[in-house]
């Protein structure tokens, strides 16, 4: 586990966030951090294309998304060109 800065030092919007962290190289966990939330925004670094491992969809990087955070789940992005099948 380690901040998405690490990931993505040039990034100037990686060294932001703080309640993301990313899992090994390819992997972005957004956890649920208060009670009672049901959505979130998620940034997703630059210089990488994502894809929601819950929906499948591939996102771009640079940019925040929102995304729901029912109880039984939890936010998380796979890198492009990971070595992880879903």
């Amino acid at each position: 586990m380690r901040p998405l800065f690490y990931d993505f030092p040039s990034d100037a919007l990686a060294w932001e966030q703080a309640e993301e962290y990313m899992f090994g190289h390819d992997l972005l966990i957004a956890p649920v951090m208060y009670p009672g939330m049901r959505r979130r925004t998620v940034y997703l670094p630059a210089g990488a294309t994502w894809k929601n491992a819950e929906t499948g969809a591939s996102l771009s990087g640079g940019q925040a998304v929102e995304v729901e955070t029912p109880l039984d789940s939890i936010p998380v992005f796979v890198r492009d060109a990971a070595a992880i099948s879903l």
